[in-house]
């Protein structure tokens, strides 16, 4: 999902023309409406969207998607302009273009303040780097070769994901269920492609699980949503990691093993000073859960939270929502996937 121009918009699946396309949601009927704008053709794959407001370019990075990542399934990047006069997405002269050549679990983008496009994978035991080319300029249709991070080795179940905080860094984070690890990795803006510092999040016996949601706030702290591989009643499952603006790591429980909660994910409301996160209350699919906490001391309350999306049938899951942080204007809008096909 994406916030822009006083509405809520979505890559989603279109049944008729069995492709995505762009939907927009009527805050009136709360309903999604189809704009026909296509999106990717390809039914197996999963989208990270990024809405640039300076630029007003749409970013669409399209994969296929598979826990047993292998070559052969481009990963695809599209890029389209807003006509704020007509609420319409036109797709850019010459995308879509191809980020990597592999189908993966995950795949996430974000932008630097150079206007530098950056992606990141785990593929064959490594966590995978690539990006746009800025040769001086940067250019969002030409990538260069992807590389990987000089990383433990993780499992081939493990995922990264990325986020440009603080003004002028991107930052990288991984798990490692190998090691027990949540690493993070900054690379400063405009500096070469080989120039990134490595930090540990969180380290300790069953402290690390393939989820990581990341935002950031106006101070240039970095919040992530992760989950841990813990197995008994009272320890952590699901838990928000902070990074201070300055370095250094904080941990704060959401949910305990006796929670069940999954798939957790995390949106900032700093107008209110709240940090909101949301998670399935059960491992197999559930209602999807909302718990609070004030952004100046963070912590949970005990249970498993508030139900915000449910169906008949409890079979709710992968919450989705936006890359942005809530404002008063846009609210707080989520998607989540129904076992009913709903």
């Amino acid at each position: 999902l994406w916030w822009n121009d006083g509405f809520w918009w979505a890559s989603m699946w279109h049944l008729a023309s069995e492709r995505f396309h762009i939907f927009r949601l009527d805050q009136g009927t709360q309903t999604w409406v189809d704009t026909g704008v296509p999106l990717d053709d390809r039914s197996g794959t999963r989208a990270d969207t990024l809405w640039d407001a300076a630029a007003k370019k749409l970013y669409v990075a399209s994969h296929v998607f598979s826990e047993s990542p292998a070559s052969g399934s481009p990963a695809r990047l599209y890029r389209y302009r807003y006509n704020a006069g007509t609420d319409t997405y036109t797709r850019d002269a010459g995308f879509p273009v191809t980020i990597n050549n592999f189908r993966t679990e995950t795949l996430v983008i974000d932008k630097d303040s150079s206007g530098q496009l950056w992606a990141t994978w785990v593929q064959g035991g490594k966590v995978w780097v690539n990006r746009s080319l800025c040769t001086p300029v940067c250019n969002d249709a030409s990538w260069g070769a992807a590389f990987a991070l000089p990383t433990a080795a993780v499992k081939s179940d493990d995922i990264s994901s990325l986020i440009a905080f603080a003004g002028n860094r991107v930052g990288l984070m991984w798990s490692n269920q190998d090691d027990w690890t949540f690493g993070f990795a900054i690379h400063p803006d405009g500096q070469a492609d080989n120039v990134w510092a490595l930090e540990t999040a969180q380290s300790g016996t069953g402290l690390s699980d393939d989820h990581i949601n990341l935002k950031t706030d106006s101070a240039g702290r970095v919040y992530a949503a992760v989950k841990t591989s813990k197995s008994s009643s009272n320890d952590p499952l699901t838990m928000l990691l902070v990074r201070q603006a300055g370095g250094g790591w904080s941990s704060h429980v959401f949910g305990t093993v006796s929670n069940d909660h999954t798939r957790p994910i995390v949106i900032l409301d700093e107008a209110h000073g709240l940090v909101r996160m949301y998670a399935t209350d059960s491992g197999s699919g559930g209602s999807i859960m909302e718990k609070t906490s004030p952004l100046r001391s963070i912590s949970f309350a005990p249970g498993k939270g508030t139900p915000v999306i449910t169906d008949a049938d409890g079979a709710v899951n992968n919450a989705t929502s936006t890359k942005q942080n809530s404002t008063p204007g846009s609210g707080v809008v989520l998607l989540a996937h129904s076992g009913n096909g709903l």
